[in-house]
This record gives structure tokens, sequence and C-alpha cells, in this order.
């Protein structure tokens, strides 16, 4: 893929991420009560999803702050597997509640992924 397209994806999704965030970090502390009534650990794991939208806010600056220097792709990389991780990890403390929560996490994490890509390429693969 050419390096123009993949910029321009990385700044979109990054955009979109930072302007999910807010949103879906109020929606996610407004479930809490709900969600601790329904099952024991699912108003800690709306918690714990919110401040992963917090920790998205970063990883958005962070494509839009590298959208042009592909050598620090290697950053938004690390910090978008760590993001997909985290968000993996909630669907335990969640339940049903992470197919409400989660999709917007999951949806824009990986458009950013597509656009810093997937893997660091070395450089004889460059060429």
């Amino acid at each position: 893929m050419n390096r123009k397209p993949k910029r321009v994806l990385l700044r979109v999704s990054s955009l979109l991420m930072l302007l999910a965030a807010l949103p879906m970090l109020l929606w996610c502390l407004n479930l809490i009560d709900n969600a601790a009534l329904d099952y024991t650990y699912a108003g800690a794991g709306c918690f714990a999803a919110g401040i992963t939208y917090i920790f998205s806010m970063v990883t958005a600056i962070a494509g839009l702050a590298f959208a042009g220097k592909p050598h620090r792709y290697r950053w938004c990389r690390i910090l978008a597997y760590i993001q997909l991780a985290s968000g993996g990890i909630l669907f335990i403390p969640l339940l049903s509640y992470a197919v409400l929560i989660l999709p917007p996490l999951f949806l824009l994490t990986l458009l950013y992924l597509f656009g810093v890509g997937w893997r660091e390429r070395c450089d004889f693969e460059q060429q």
C-alpha cells in the first residue's frame, strides 16, 4: 500500500478515536451502577473500559503526532496492541455489556493498525 493512503487512514482513525473516546467514557461511567446490579464484576469492568477509552485518547494523540513520521510508527503500534489486549481482557468482567461498550474501541483500533501497519518491516522488505 502506498504511504499517503496509510497516513490519511491513520489521521482519520486517530481523529475518530479521539472524538469517540469522551462520549464512550461518559457512557461507561453512567453504566457502572446498572452493570453492578446485573453481574458481579460488571461495574468494575465498566470502570476499566472507561480507563481504556482514556488510554485510547493517548493512542489517538500519538497517531496524530506521528502520522508523518514512519520511523515512529513502532510506538503507535505498541500503544494499539496494548489497547487491543486490554479490550480483550475486558470481555471477562463485562460479559453481556461488552457488546455495548467495546465495538467502537475495537473497530477504531483496527483501522488505526491498518494505518500504522501491523508489523515492523525490515530494511530488505521496504525496498
